[in-house]
C-alpha cells in the first residue's frame, strides 16, 4: 500500500525546474557605443555618435562625434574633477567638481552623473538598445536621447583626454 501511495505521489509531481532569468549584475568596467539626439538653445543634432567608458564609482569618459567622424566633445569625470574639451569652439573646461557644484548652486558628483547616464541608481549596466533621456538646465534648456549598443562589461580600458594649447579655457559663471 505504501508503495502505491509513493508511486502516486511522485507520478503527479512535475519534473521541470523553473529557472529565473539572469538578472543584470553590477559591473566594474563598462564600454558602450552610443547614438545620440540632442536639442536645445535653438540647435538640434540628430546624427551624433559616441563612446562611453566607465569604471563604476571611479571615472566616466565620453567621446561624441558628428557626421564623418569629426570629434565634437570629449569629457572625463572623476571623483574630484571634470574636464570637457569642445573641439568645435576650441574651448575646454577643467574644474574640481566641488567648485563647479558651488558655482552652479546645485549638487554635482560622479555618482550622480553615473546614475543619470545609466538611468538607474543600482549601478547596473544598460541593456542593448536601451534609450536614456537626459535633460539639463545647466547650459540652457538642453535635452538628449541616448541609445546604448555594443555594450561590453568588465574589460579594463584607457581614458585618454588631451587638451591642446590652441584651446581657450572657459569658466562657468555662478548662478545668481
Amino acid at each position: 500500500m505504501s508503495l502505491v501511495l509513493l508511486l502516486a505521489a511522485t507520478s503527479c509531481a512535475s519534473r521541470k525546474k523553473t529557472v529565473a532569468p539572469p538578472q543584470p549584475q553590477a559591473f566594474e568596467w563598462m564600454t558602450s557605443n552610443l547614438n545620440i539626439q540632442a536639442e536645445g538653445n535653438g540647435m538640434e543634432f540628430n546624427d551624433l555618435k559616441g563612446q562611453l567608458r566607465m569604471r563604476n564609482d571611479s571615472i566616466v569618459w565620453l567621446n561624441i562625434t558628428a557626421t564623418m567622424g569629426i570629434e565634437v566633445v570629449r569629457a572625463k569625470v572623476s571623483n574630484d574633477s571634470l574636464w570637457v574639451v569642445n573641439r568645435l569652439e576650441k574651448t575646454y573646461l577643467a574644474e574640481p567638481i566641488d567648485s563647479l557644484a558651488a558655482q552652479l548652486s546645485m549638487p554635482l558628483s560622479l555618482p550622480l552623473i553615473q546614475t543619470l547616464l545609466l538611468d538607474n541608481n543600482q549601478g547596473l549596466p544598460p541593456v542593448e538598445n536601451q534609450t536614456v533621456l537626459l535633460k539639463t538646465f545647466i547650459m540652457g534648456n538642453m535635452s538628449a536621447k541616448i541609445q546604448y549598443h555594443n555594450i561590453r562589461l568588465n574589460k579594463a580600458t584607457d581614458f585618454p583626454l588631451k587638451i591642446t594649447n590652441k584651446m581657450e579655457r572657459v569658466r562657468i559663471p555662478k548662478k545668481p
